[in-house]
């Protein structure tokens, strides 16, 4: 296994201008592991004791419903803590956690995370502000999915991946990630045969082409389509 390195500590957002000694008691103590495209990080519900950071690759965060359909709520990228410390009594998870390709990830005891954000400040401050964003994300999706045509929530969400994960390609944003009409359509929570006549709708307006397996937005034009009435 890879041996962590301070390279690797600079990838991490929550890592940026901590203590050096910060720095180096992140290193001794962090372990990195291997995960393979579509193995399971952890379940919901499970018991979790150890807070994990992505270095390297993607990841999905999803619940899953009454009747067994997944929900897609996150892609991670390379930086971005994957689960929350928790603290409740049970440090029950209530997300799982995919790999959405092969990935490479820190790990930490959890105690042992919580006596270094104890002695540096910049680091607890750096973990709310990543927790806000990532509340922020939450709302703007809450507020997506309700009372919007399917369209509109197809645009909304492939302006957001366009934004994470885009390549400008003149007037056409390549989406530099692998996402299939299924997985886009359990990141909206709806059958893939909606997902279709949704992005057929986009497609008719110019505002998304597909090339294969290639997806191509307007960021423009997709903002305005979503939030006008």
């Amino acid at each position: 296994m890879k041996k962590l390195m301070e390279y690797d500590i600079a990838k991490v957002e929550i890592f940026k201008n901590i203590k050096a000694e910060t720095k180096a008691k992140l290193i001794e103590i962090g372990k990195l592991k291997k995960l393979d495209k579509k193995l399971i990080l952890f379940a919901e519900k499970e018991k979790l004791e150890k807070l994990y950071i992505l270095i390297e690759g993607k990841m999905s965060i999803f619940k899953m419903s009454e009747n067994g359909e997944r929900k897609i709520i996150f892609i991670l990228n390379q930086g971005e803590m994957i689960n929350e410390i928790l603290l409740n009594e049970n440090n029950t998870s209530t997300v799982a956690c995919e790999a959405f390709e092969n990935s490479l990830i820190l790990e930490y005891n959890t105690n042992d995370f919580m006596n270094i954000i104890e002695n540096d400040f910049t680091l607890t401050k750096n973990i709310l502000s990543y927790m806000e964003k990532r509340t922020r994300r939450l709302y703007r999706q809450l507020k997506n999915s309700i009372s919007i045509k399917m369209d509109k929530k197809l645009a909304a969400k492939l302006y957001r991946i366009g934004k994470e994960f885009g390549i400008s390609k003149g007037q056409w944003t390549f989406i530099n990630v692998n996402v299939s009409i299924t997985y886009i359509a359990d990141m909206l929570g709806c059958k893939r045969e909606t997902l279709s006549r949704a992005m057929k709708t986009l497609q008719d307006e110019g505002l998304v082409k597909i090339e294969g397996k290639k997806i191509y937005t307007k960021q423009k034009e997709l903002a305005k389509y979503f939030k006008n009435n």
